[in-house]
């Protein structure tokens, strides 16, 4: 997910992942905010989940590389950080999230249920 949507266009990160050897059709996708959206919409999405930023006097953004993991929840999880993690680590860590048989958390009574609890 790119926090610079004004240089990271969406013609910019469809050549991205070729370059770097990944491939956008098979298990990468690549993400901006939208034409109608504050420049720094997807910057703070990321500040939400602890990523700091630095911008340059020229306008670039200085910062670490951290893939987070978020899960089904929307809960930040994880983080690996760098780019020389050994992807098998994460990919055991997220199917781990995936593959677990008991909830992360209770679920949320039914209406019923409540009204049943007060009878």
């Amino acid at each position: 997910m790119t926090t610079d949507p004004e240089r990271d266009t969406p013609e910019v990160l469809k050549g991205y992942g070729p370059v770097h050897g990944l491939d956008p059709a098979t298990n990468w996708l690549f993400l901006t905010s939208g034409p109608d959206k504050p420049e720094d919409t997807t910057r703070k999405f990321a500040e939400r989940f602890g990523h700091g930023f630095t911008v340059t006097e020229d306008g670039y953004q200085v910062h670490s590389v951290v893939t987070h993991i978020i899960d089904q929840n929307g809960r930040w999880v994880a983080n690996f950080h760098g780019l020389g993690f050994e992807p098998t680590n994460m990919v055991l860590f997220i199917n781990g999230l995936i593959n677990v048989n008991v909830p992360h958390h209770e679920p949320e009574p039914s209406l019923w249920s409540k009204l049943r609890s007060l009878l």
